[in-house]
C-alpha cells in the first residue's frame, strides 16, 4: 500500500489508495480512518501497526484478497479530551459505505468517553461492521521514561495492531480468551497488549474463515439477479440469506442488558408496575381482561415501543445513500430485533415483578375486595392476566421514558458490543 497522501480539497481527509485485488480470489477490504491529529510518533507507530495487521491477517487467512485503504479524517474530535465513540463509528460507517469496505476501523489519539469502565481502549460494533480505537493510553513511554524512540514506536505499533486484531475478532464473532497472549484475551490495562502474540488461534481461524468468506462473497446489489426485486422483497432475501449473522449481532449486542442501562425506561416502566399493582381500581380492570386480549396487548407493547424508540432515537436514520444494499438491510434488521429483545426482557421483568409482589404482599381476601366486579375469586388465572395487563402497560410508559435518554448514550448502549 503507498503511503502518498491524495488530499481531497475542502473535505477534510485525505486519502491512500490501496492495491487492486486479484480478480480471481475472494475481495476483503479493511479500511483504516485516522481520526484527528497524530504526532509524528504516533503516525510513525500507527503506520507501523497497519502493517502488522495486514501481514498477519494475509499470513493467517491466505484465501483471501486482502486490500486496506487508508483515510485521514481530521476534522474528527477536533479539540477535546474524549470523544464520543458512537460519532467514531458513524465516521466509519460513512468511509465504509461510500468506499464499499467490508470493515473499518477508526483510530484516534484522544480518549473514548467510556460508559460501563473507567476507561476504553476499544469500542467494536458488530451490527455496523465498525470499531473505533484510541491510541491515547497506549503509549509506553508514559510509564518508561527511559525507553528510545525506536523501542517506543516498536511497542506502540504492538499494542494497536494487538488492539486492532482483538476488534476485528470481536466483529466477526469471536468469544473471549482466558490465556493472557491470545488475541481474544481482553485486555485489562495498554499493558496486557504487550503478551499479545498478534496470531489467532486455530479454533479462531476456522470461525474467523467462515465469517469473512461470507463477507467476501458477492453482495446481493452487485448480482443483476435481484435488481428486479421490490424492496420488500429484497430486504426478505437478504434476511433469509444473513440469519446466522443477524443472530449472532444479536448476541453481540446482548439485548438482556438494555433494562439495566437505560435507566429511563426502566425507572419509568417499575413506576407504572407499582402504581398499578397498589391500585384497586387497576386490579379490577385488569383481572376482567380476556387473556386474548392482554397477548394482543403485549405483542402491541413489545413491538410499538421497539418502534417507537427506533425512530426516537434515530437508530436507522443516519443512512448515507439512498442505495439498498445487504449490509444496511442486515444491520436494520439486527438493531430492530436487538432492541425487540429488549423490550421483551423487560416485559418479562415487569411481569415477574407483579408476580412477586402479589405472592408477598397481597392475601386472597384483598384481591378479592378489589375485583369485585370480577364476580368469582381471583384465581391464578385472573393474576396471570393482571401480570400482563401491567407489563403491557408499564412497558409502553417506560418507551416514554427511554425516549428521553440521551440519545447519544442510547446510541451506545445499542451499537456498542463492549468497551474493551
Amino acid at each position: 500500500m503507498s503511503d502518498a497522501p491524495i488530499l481531497v480539497p475542502d473535505a477534510g481527509l485525505e486519502v491512500v489508495d490501496p492495491v487492486a485485488a486479484p480478480a480471481h480470489v475472494p475481495a476483503v477490504v479493511l479500511g483504516w480512518v485516522e481520526a484527528g491529529a497524530f504526532d509524528e510518533a504516533q503516525r510513525a507507530a500507527f503506520k507501523k501497526a497497519r502493517a502488522m495487521v495486514r501481514s498477519a491477517l494475509r499470513a493467517e487467512l491466505p484465501g483471501f484478497a486482502w486490500s486496506f485503504p487508508y483515510v485521514r479524517r481530521r476534522d474528527l474530535g477536533v479539540g477535546v479530551l474524549a470523544v464520543e465513540p458512537v460519532d467514531l463509528l458513524d465516521a466509519g460507517v460513512t468511509e465504509r459505505r461510500l468506499a464499499g469496505w467490508d470493515f473499518a476501523f477508526v483510530v484516534t489519539a484522544s480518549d473514548l468517553h467510556a460508559r460501563f469502565r473507567p476507561f476504553t481502549l476499544a469500542t467494536p460494533s458488530q451490527a455496523l461492521d465498525t470499531a473505533a480505537l484510541s491510541i491515547a493510553r497506549l503509549d509506553p513511554a508514559v510509564r518508561d521514561t527511559d525507553m528510545t524512540d525506536e523501542e517506543r514506536t516498536e511497542r506502540l505499533a504492538h499494542r494497536i495492531a494487538a488492539l486492532a486484531l482483538h476488534s476485528f475478532g470481536h466483529l466477526n464473532g469471536l468469544d473471549h480468551e482466558t490465556r493472557p497472549e491470545a488475541v481474544m484475551y481482553p485486555p485489562k490495562a495498554p499493558s496486557d497488549l504487550d503478551a499479545s502474540s498478534l496470531a489467532f488461534t486455530s479454533e479462531n481461524q476456522i470461525e474467523i474463515r467462515q465469517e469473512v468468506a461470507d463477507v467476501a462473497d458477492p453482495r446481493m446489489e452487485e448480482e443483476s439477479i435481484f435488481e428486479t426485486l421490490s424492496a420488500p422483497a429484497f430486504a426478505l432475501k437478504a434476511v433469509v440469506l444473513n440469519w446466522a449473522d443477524i443472530a449472532d449481532t444479536v448476541l453481540q449486542i446482548r439485548p438482556w442488558r438494555f433494562p439495566f442501562q437505560l435507566s429511563k425506561l426502566t425507572t419509568a416502566a417499575f413506576s407504572t408496575l407499582v402504581v398499578l399493582v397498589m391500585t384497586a381500581e387497576a386490579w379490577d380492570l385488569g383481572t376482567r381482561q380476556p387473556w386474548w386480549l392482554i397477548i394482543a396487548l403485549s405483542a402491541v407493547a413489545i413491538v410499538g415501543t421497539s418502534g417507537y424508540l427506533v425512530r426516537k432515537q434515530g437508530l436507522l436514520a443516519r443512512r448515507h445513500g439512498h442505495a439498498r444494499t445487504e449490509q444496511q438491510v442486515v444491520q436494520a434488521v439486527s438493531i430492530l430485533l436487538a432492541l425487540a429483545l429488549g423490550m421483551l426482557t423487560t416485559y418479562g421483568l415487569l411481569f415477574g415483578t407483579t408476580l412477586v409482589l402479589r405472592t408477598l404482599f397481597f392475601d386472597p381476601a384483598i384481591l378479592d375486595g378489589w375485583s369485585a366486579s370480577l364476580g368469582r375469586p381471583v384465581g391464578p388465572d385472573e393474576v396471570l392476566v393482571f401480570a400482563g395487563f401491567v407489563a403491557a402497560l408499564g412497558l409502553g410508559v417506560g418507551a416514554l421514558g427511554g425516549s428521553f435518554e440521551d440519545q447519544t448514550y442510547f446510541r451506545h448502549v445499542a451499537y456498542v458490543d463492549e468497551e474493551t
